[in-house]
């Protein structure tokens, strides 16, 4: 089975991508801060890398996801599609998050907050976009 990004997915990680490297710059700044105070942590900006390595995956796997639960013609197998996966991927992100962080790798909290990044750009360009009078 060949793995490809579907269409819709590619589609809104294009025009998602300047904030994503705006939201890193700033979350890699913020990592600063404390390096210049209490010595440098190299762990801290692999732990923002690998959130940002997951975020993305995260991202694309709902896309797959999504498609695959469409194309279903049940709604219970379409729900299941959904569930299976939204439990395994978060299975997935804590396994690899505990591991690397158990392996001293990373430091879990830099690592955590990218996972944020689509939640935070779709709730401020939607009210950017519609205001607060529109209807939702």
């Amino acid at each position: 089975m060949k793995f490809r990004i579907n269409r819709y997915a590619a589609e809104e990680l294009k025009e998602m991508l300047p904030f994503l490297a705006a939201a890193g710059g700033a979350a890699a700044a913020v990592c600063a801060v404390p390096g210049f105070i209490f010595g440098f942590d190299w762990r801290m900006f692999s732990g923002l890398a690998v959130g940002c390595l997951l975020m993305l995956a995260n991202f694309v796997i709902i896309g797959c996801t999504v498609e695959k639960a469409v194309q279903c013609r049940d709604f219970r197998r379409a729900r299941s599609v959904c569930g299976i996966s939204y439990g395994l991927r978060y299975i997935g992100l804590f396994a690899i998050l505990a591991a690397l962080t158990s392996l001293g790798a990373i430091q879990p909290i830099p690592a955590v907050i990218p996972l944020f990044f689509p939640k935070i750009y779709y709730t401020f360009f939607y009210v950017r976009k519609h205001g607060k009078d529109d209807e939702i």
